[in-house]
């Protein structure tokens, strides 16, 4: 099996280094799927779930002038609102669907448009990953994987999908792993949080799962400073959208520092971290200082072999938006270069929302080679996309 799965790879690889010729080929590893409502996960909820998630023939009626129903579900809500709406206003599909929430208008809208070959779902609705109750957020979770497996991985073969786990429950979280993670598309786990240290030893039965299965970890701004977690600023809660927003990247810093010095990839070698939305240079000053650390401080770190700056380039990745605009656009170039995180860097879209990059306004300073790594090998060379 494995030898006619290398060979169907090879002649998608000849067909489409062919197509590459006349337009970029790209691989998107973020594009947010939403759903309209909860009620569009009773069918994968038992009664028991629909009741307490207050959906279904559950959700709140008026009877007799007074309104009757379980108690109200919420998502843990974030401090931080964004002022000028988190999805683009041209995204909506000609039905009124909201943004992300159409498989085929996403469909068209995005993938036709960019030559998008895969596209990375990455679930927009949740933030279930620091909900205080578990059983409510292993029993969502299970629920909209299997709404977004239905509903987009089977209704278009470039759709990939990230499936979600809760990081407060491991054991449940390998069991549904082993579940979802084995089916055909399936190309990630999703933990909704990075406020808990990724190094932390009760994640690695997570871990070994999913490299078992073939699966990388894909993290993503979505629970900070909500539900069971505190403020992800190390000086204290942020003001407002715009300081919660820029000082994101701390966050992936401070979990790669702790995946790195834990020994997480000396025990899970082919395991690779996404972090998708917070940014790409801040990496840079990173591998110096871990790098210059560790020449000095290494006798606490015994498990580490080589330079932690070469775990993080091996097995760290870093989702390119929102990407970082300095004043003259070719010092993103150098410091790229300067430090060789060529092959680290994998394009992103953030589709729909509000300051998503298009494929063809970005890395126009960029060489060519280096443009088509970032759209395209990285993640070909990251994600089991023929599992």
């Amino acid at each position: 099996m494995r030898g006619v799965m290398k060979m169907v790879h090879a002649i998608n690889e000849k067909s489409i280094k062919g197509a590459a010729k006349t337009k970029q080929l790209v691989i998107d590893s973020d594009v947010h799927s939403y759903l309209n409502s909860l009620n569009d996960l009773v069918p994968y909820c038992d009664e028991s779930l629909q009741k307490r998630l207050n959906i279904g023939k559950f959700k709140k009626q008026a009877f007799e002038g007074k309104l009757i129903s379980a108690a109200e579900f919420r998502f843990p809500e974030c401090r931080y609102i964004n002022p000028v709406s988190v999805v683009r206003g041209d995204a909506f599909s000609p039905e009124g669907a909201i943004p992300g929430s159409d498989p085929a208008f996403v469909a068209k809208d995005l993938f036709d448009r960019s030559n998008t070959q895969y596209g990375i779902l990455n679930s927009c609705n949740a933030t279930m990953g620091a909900f205080h109750n578990i059983d409510i957020a292993n029993g969502f979770n299970t629920a909209f994987n299997d709404w977004q497996y239905e509903n987009w991985i089977e209704k278009d073969s470039r759709y990939k999908m990230s499936m979600l786990v809760s990081p407060l429950d491991p054991a449940a979280a390998v069991k549904e792993i082993e579940r979802v993670g084995k089916k055909p598309g399936v190309v990630a786990v999703n933990l909704q949080t990075t406020t808990t240290p990724f190094g932390n030893r009760n994640l690695y039965p997570i871990y070994e799962a999913a490299e078992h299965y073939g699966l990388q970890m894909l993290i993503h701004p979505d629970s900070e400073a909500s539900g069971e977690n505190g403020p992800a600023q190390a000086v204290g809660p942020a003001s407002t959208y715009m300081e919660w927003h820029t000082c994101l990247g701390f966050n992936a810093q401070r979990n790669i520092v702790s995946l790195v010095c834990e020994g997480v990839f000396e025990k899970f070698p082919k395991l690779k971290f996404v972090f998708v939305e917070y940014g790409v240079a801040g990496i840079v000053p990173l591998l110096w200082r871990i790098d210059k650390n560790w020449k000095t401080l290494r006798e606490e770190v015994p498990w580490l072999k080589e330079l932690p700056s070469e775990y993080i380039k091996r097995n760290v990745r870093l989702g390119t938006q929102p990407i970082e605009e300095p004043y003259r656009p070719k010092d993103l170039l150098e410091i790229i270069q300067m430090a060789g995180i060529e092959d680290m860097l994998l394009y992103c879209s953030d589709y729909p929302h509000w300051d998503g990059d298009e494929a063809d306004r970005v890395f126009n300073t960029f060489p060519k080679e280096l443009k088509n790594k970032i759209f395209y090998e990285n993640a070909l060379n990251t994600y089991h996309f023929t599992r």
